[in-house]
């Protein structure tokens, strides 16, 4: 009659016999997933040998250094059994585990009565004995990469992961969904929004820290240090920033490495890679409603009580403004730290925060122009850039919202003043709008696309020979939208399409309304893209208030203005000539531009000097 247990693996070769008499020597064991079955230092008075499952044998160290993986049919713990010796690793159950375990005295008295049985264990003892200087060697050096990883991260900070919008919400979900299904991801987004602490979040939730991660740069990969960093990592995570600086064969390469560990990717940009799950990280200013919390978090990261009143709420509105195109976050962090410093570790105002880059001794300063919305008003744009040039002071970046997109898109794209003056000015609505059917708003813009395209080509906005960028808002969040690469014209188009009057507009697959209700006069945004000096052109109407709208268009228009005047002082902190053309009260029409054209002229002349004055270099 067949014993139970010669069903079991390397107990098939014994007798039913045999297998009776070490009946009392015998033991079945089970262990749950990430339970431990043997602890490193202990001395072991049985074998195991697995039954089903697979577990985990590895060193404890900073974190898990994994050696195997054992399976049905292998056997642990032997080398301690038999000879008095502790365990010199842990074993872990990886999922449900069943194994046969066999007393000291039951493997001797195999070893004694079974040659077969004897030969194998000898065998497999010392092919552990002849491999464990190569192993030594292997976690040493594994221990080395990570120790010296390590000592890096403890000087650098990575930040944690704070958020109340939507989709920082959404992203945090989707965080904890990934980290226990152990696939590889792709981490996209742009500079500064915290990839790497998305990484380490994927990690330690997946993990629970207990195994290595380590990093590799994309700018200086090389196979021999992916293949070293794969085996250091074994059972953690490995991150490979900046992907996007791989070719597609490389990529596709290591993904598909025979290994039990997690692969994360960052990147600037998406990638199709098979097999790998993207993850987008928002922009910090398309999570506006997270910038206090972050500004209170990194203050008190400098030393403010919590007691304290750290940031007023000017600041705070001021900070909402700014987009952070250079760093997000982490340009965030950097201008309120510089802000408590300023401040003398009290109350940070608005008068404390210091955007952008410092400039070197003796280098011109780069100078931005932020042209405002304001409907036919905006004709006003064309007599600045008119002054400006012909005063040969440089323009070096632009950033229009609404109208102040169309003249700005249209300079910055290498028109010259005097044609887009002799094109700008001859515009009518009929050439620009179209009625729409059915009656969801009562005109739509697509004909200005071919408007534009007519007189500048179809161009890119990433190609321009002036920095440009164009402001619209998200019809379905109300964040602003900055467009700085696609087709311009059809920029233009979203950042003119007035909301309830004419149809919101598709683009980089959001839709989007006129920016004038969100950044009016964009001097953030030009400042954000590098600008030291901003000149900022304010054309908003005030007919609001001491006009009388002739009808609903009219009212409609009246609100607009009224919801930007507010808005719009508060950006104009950050600009450092503001200019103000004398328009009067009335609603306009194309027939008045040249009344426009003049009125900017003017305000323009009459501020040269103080212009000129800013571009000074400063002294060496």
């Amino acid at each position: 009659m067949q014993h139970p247990y010669q069903a079991y693996p390397i107990l098939e070769q014994l007798s039913a016999e045999e297998l009776e008499q070490l009946n009392i020597e015998m033991q079945e064991q089970r262990y749950l997933s990430g339970q431990l079955v043997m602890q490193q230092g202990e001395v072991s008075d049985r074998v195991h040998i697995i039954v089903s499952g697979q577990a985990r044998v590895y060193l404890k160290q900073e974190s898990k250094v994994e050696l195997a993986i054992l399976q049905r049919g292998h056997f642990f713990g032997e080398m301690s059994c038999l000879t008095g010796d502790p365990v010199s690793a842990h074993v872990e159950a990886v999922d449900d585990v069943h194994t046969l375990t066999v007393s000291r005295k039951g493997m001797l008295l195999l070893m004694d009565s079974n040659a077969d049985f004897r030969k194998q264990i000898v065998e497999a003892m010392i092919k552990r004995i002849q491999s464990s200087n190569e192993r030594v060697l292997e976690e040493h050096a594994k221990s080395q990469i990570i120790m010296k990883q390590q000592e890096t991260e403890e000087q650098e900070r990575y930040g944690v992961l704070i958020g109340v919008s939507p989709s920082m919400q959404e992203l945090l979900q989707n965080i904890e969904r990934l980290a226990v299904r152990k696939e590889h991801v792709l981490i996209v987004g742009e500079a500064g929004t915290g990839k790497m602490s998305i990484a380490r979040k994927l990690h330690q939730t997946g993990s629970q820290g207990h195994y290595p991660i380590l990093t590799l740069n994309g700018n200086k990969f090389d196979l021999l240090t992916w293949d070293s960093r794969v085996r250091a990592a074994k059972g953690g995570t490995i991150v490979v920033e900046h992907a996007e600086q791989l070719t597609v064969p490389i990529l596709k390469q290591i993904i598909e490495t025979d290994t039990q560990t997690r692969i994360v990717l960052t990147s600037t940009e998406s990638l199709d890679i098979p097999g790998v799950y993207t993850l987008h990280v928002p922009p910090l200013r398309e999570r506006v409603e997270d910038i206090p919390l972050l500004a209170t978090y990194f203050v008190r990261k400098e030393g403010a009580k919590e007691e304290e009143t750290i940031i007023s709420e000017d600041a705070l509105r001021v900070l909402s403004l700014f987009p952070y195109l250079t760093n997000n976050v982490q340009e965030l962090q950097g201008i309120v730290k510089k802000a408590y410093v300023l401040s003398g570790g009290r109350t940070i105002y608005s008068s404390h925060l210091r955007f952008g880059r410092i400039r070197k001794p003796g280098e011109r300063p780069i100078i931005g122009l932020a042209l405002g919305s304001g409907s036919i008003r905006g004709m006003a744009h064309l007599g600045v850039l008119k002054v400006l040039k012909q005063e040969g002071i440089p323009i070096d970046r632009i950033a229009g919202t609404s109208v102040g997109s169309l003249v700005g898109g249209a300079y910055a794209a290498g028109m010259p003043v005097e044609d887009c003056i002799r094109v700008l000015s001859k515009m009518r609505w009929g050439q620009l709008l179209r009625p729409t059917f059915p009656k969801r708003s009562f005109v739509h813009n697509t004909p200005m696309i071919g408007f534009i395209e007519q007189h500048l080509g179809k161009r890119l906005i990433e190609d321009l020979p002036i920095p440009f960028a164009a402001v619209a808002s998200d019809a379905s969040t109300g964040e602003a939208h900055i467009m700085q690469k696609g087709l311009l014209a059809n920029a233009i188009a979203a950042s003119t399409a007035i909301p309830a009057i004419m149809r919101p507009v598709s683009y980089e697959g959001k839709t989007l309304v006129d920016g004038g209700v969100i950044h009016p006069v964009p001097a953030a945004l030009v400042k954000s893209m590098g600008a030291d000096i901003v000149i900022a052109v304010n054309i908003c109407a005030e007919s609001f208030a001491k006009g009388t709208a002739r009808n609903f268009i009219d009212s409609l228009m009246n609100t607009i203005d009224m919801m930007s005047s507010r808005i719009v002082k508060e950006e104009l902190q950050l600009a450092d000539v503001i200019l103000r053309p004398d328009l009067g009260y009335n609603q306009l029409s194309f027939k008045d531009s040249a009344i426009c054209i003049a009125a900017g002229e003017a305000i323009t002349r009459e501020a040269v000097s103080r212009i000129k004055q800013k571009l000074t270099p400063l002294s060496k």
